[in-house]
């Protein structure tokens, strides 16, 4: 994971720098974070952070985590059971028992049965973008709590201030991203 930040000059930066790299560190997000750009404005107080989301893991369905028998499921990946124990007693209700830790009774057709096995259990997306979010919510300063996402593909880009965002800045952190997106920062 790369870090870098700007505008705040050389003790800030530095400062920063290393804000990033503990936070996202600690909050385990170092392997799913390809970059980070910051710019700070002390002088404006707007801070403005870019995170480039690098690998995630894909989707985990119900057939990545069980193998499927008569109205049975046998699950093989024990990491996601509470998940899929709440999605099953969501959908089927009393069609649902747990027999032991590793067996799952359904009382449901073959064709619902299929459908089932499709069924998508765990999106880690979903839980990174949120890890993200939190991560920088601690990385900006407590003050800047006036928030305003740009919308980007893979990225999450945030300007932050303790006023209201102005439209300068905006176009600034667009220009940022055109710049990291052409590979420039």
């Amino acid at each position: 994971m790369e870090v870098k930040v700007e505008g705040g000059g050389e003790f800030c930066d530095a400062s920063y720098e290393k804000i990033c790299m503990t936070t996202l560190r600690d909050i385990s997000l170092e392997s799913n974070i390809d970059s980070v750009y910051m710019n700070c404005n002390a002088a404006e107080h707007v801070f403005i952070i870019s995170v480039k989301i690098g690998r995630v893991q894909s989707p985990i369905t119900v057939s990545d985590m069980t193998i499927k028998g008569d109205e049975r499921l046998t699950v093989t990946t024990e990491t996601y059971v509470p998940k899929l124990l709440d999605l099953l007693w969501d959908r089927y209700g009393e069609k649902v028992e747990q027999i032991s830790r590793l067996e799952i009774a359904l009382k449901i057709d073959d064709d619902e049965m299929q459908k089932l096995m499709s069924q998508v259990v765990y999106d880690p997306r979903v839980d990174l973008n949120t890890r993200i979010l939190d991560g920088i919510d601690r990385i900006l300063p407590e003050g800047a709590r006036v928030r305003q996402p740009i919308r980007s593909t893979g990225r999450i880009t945030i300007i932050a201030s303790e006023n209201p965002i102005k439209e300068e800045w905006k176009e600034n952190a667009k220009a940022m991203l055109s710049k990291m997106t052409k590979g420039d920062l």
